[in-house]
């Protein structure tokens, strides 16, 4: 991995080459070991240091952007050479807005050194290990565990910098019987001692254990009890698909003319906080923005959505630094947090009379974005829940259903969450019941 100096130093460099033309510079560098296991066994240990620069050079109504890893002087001024030849071979487009140039300078690290020292290569293997020599056939455990490292330089000819720096720790473990029966759990950590991973096991190994004679259930609704990485999956969805200024442009959000209304049940309250400490924390979005925290449902009610540059000019408003640097998505909430309930998951489970609980979903995919209307399949853990408690479970389902009714259907949300790695970044989720939550399909895998 570079230092801020050198990181630094190339972005000089690159603005140098561009001469008169604007010019954006974002310098990404991570070094990353990650050991796999598969067969209850490590069967894999690499380790991976990679920096690239990514080369916005700008007209005044067109824009051309090259990335590279070819991080010499020389390479850098190819690129930015390359990128100012496609510039001129561009039609013209919508105005670009002027370079962020304010404040000049901004950095922040949030390193953790305890965490550097707790996941060597040596220590990941021998702290795995412990955990695989619990699991006994017919299980086996699949999945990772891995340590990085990671710096983001930004610069620009308005005279811009920007830095950030990061470590974090992450594990997910699958536990499988060989009639395929599952169970998942993962645990991320960005301080020492943080990182569960022998409750991550614990937790998959019980799921499988549980996840076994499924029984078919019929197409319908169902109350649910989502745990949180359920609950992320839908969170992901509804927030790409709604939260951003471009798409309510577009008028392909939900929330298309909805601002200021209740849209969600009162006991959801959704924040995007990039200074909550489960949050990744990067200060300043991919414009060089410094990045606002956002009330995005507050008890139920839509109050803000993210602006870029771009779709905040369109607006009359600022941007929130939220840009993700793609223009086809404009501007992303990342840092996501949910307000917590008053009962835990398992307080809550224990005062379900029926019920489905889910672990997670996968194959997630839009419907239609103007409902918020998502579809995906049931993976690693759904079961039934009687009187309060899990007797059976499940064979996988395919939900589909509308996130605008979903979210109006809470019946409880948990007081303890967990903190997820998701796209960029961390979200802070907690599980959720919901009612009248529509099965659309089966499956017909039987486990």
């Amino acid at each position: 991995m570079f230092s801020k100096s050198e990181l630094y130093q190339m972005i000089d460099w690159a603005v140098a080459a561009a001469g008169q033309h604007p010019i954006l510079v974002l310098a990404s560098s991570s070094a990353e070991g990650l050991t796999r296991f598969a067969n209850s066994e490590i069967h894999q240990n690499v380790f991976e240091d990679v920096t690239d620069l990514r080369i916005t050079v700008m007209g005044k109504q067109k824009k051309s952007q090259v990335t590279t890893n070819k991080i010499t002087r020389q390479g850098i001024e190819q690129a930015v050479a390359e990128a100012i030849e496609n510039l001129n071979l561009l039609p013209e487009g919508e105005e670009i807005p002027a370079l962020v140039n304010q404040p000049a300078v901004m950095e922040m690290e949030r390193f953790n050194q305890a965490l550097a020292d707790e996941f060597s290569a040596e220590q990941r293997a021998l702290r795995l290990g412990e955990q695989l020599d619990q699991i006994h056939l017919p299980y086996k455990a699949y999945g990772q565990l891995s340590y990085g490292e990671s710096a983001l330089a930004l610069g620009n000819s308005a005279g811009i910098r920007r830095y950030f720096r990061s470590n974090s720790a992450n594990c997910s473990v699958l536990i499988s019987h060989e009639n395929g029966a599952s169970g998942y759990a993962s645990s991320v950590a960005t301080r020492g001692g943080e990182l569960e991973l022998a409750a991550a096991f614990r937790r998959a190994d019980q799921k499988a254990q549980a996840n076994q004679a499924p029984i078919d259930l019929d197409i319908g609704a169902y109350t649910v009890i989502l745990e949180p990485n359920a609950v992320f999956d839908l969170l992901m969805y509804t927030t790409l698909l709604g939260f951003s200024g471009k798409s309510l442009q577009q008028k392909s959000s939900f929330l298309t003319d909805r601002l200021g209304e209740k849209i969600f049940d009162e006991k959801l309250s959704i924040k995007d906080d990039w200074e909550n400490e489960n949050a990744l924390g990067i200060p300043f979005d991919f414009e060089g923005s410094p990045r606002q925290k956002l009330n995005l449902i507050d008890q139920g009610i839509a109050r803000e959505v993210a602006y870029d540059l771009a779709s905040g000019a369109k607006a009359g408003v600022a941007s929130t630094g939220h840009s993700a640097g793609m223009d086809m998505f404009g501007a992303i909430p990342i840092n996501i947090v949910v307000t917590p309930g008053e009962q835990t998951l398992q307080q809550i489970i224990a005062e379900t009379k029926q019920g489905l609980l889910v672990t997670r979903f996968h194959y997630m995919n839009p419907v239609n974005p103007r409902q918020a209307l998502l579809t995906g399949l049931t993976r690693d853990g759904f079961y039934q829940i009687e009187n309060g408690v899990v007797t059976a479970a499940v064979n996988n389902m395919r939900m589909t259903e509308s996130m605008l009714k979903a979210f109006n259907q809470i019946e409880a949300i948990s007081s303890d969450c967990e903190r997820l790695s998701a796209f960029v970044g961390n979200v802070y989720v907690p599980a959720m019941k919901i009612n009248q939550f529509h099965f659309t399909g089966k499956t017909g895998v039987k486990k």
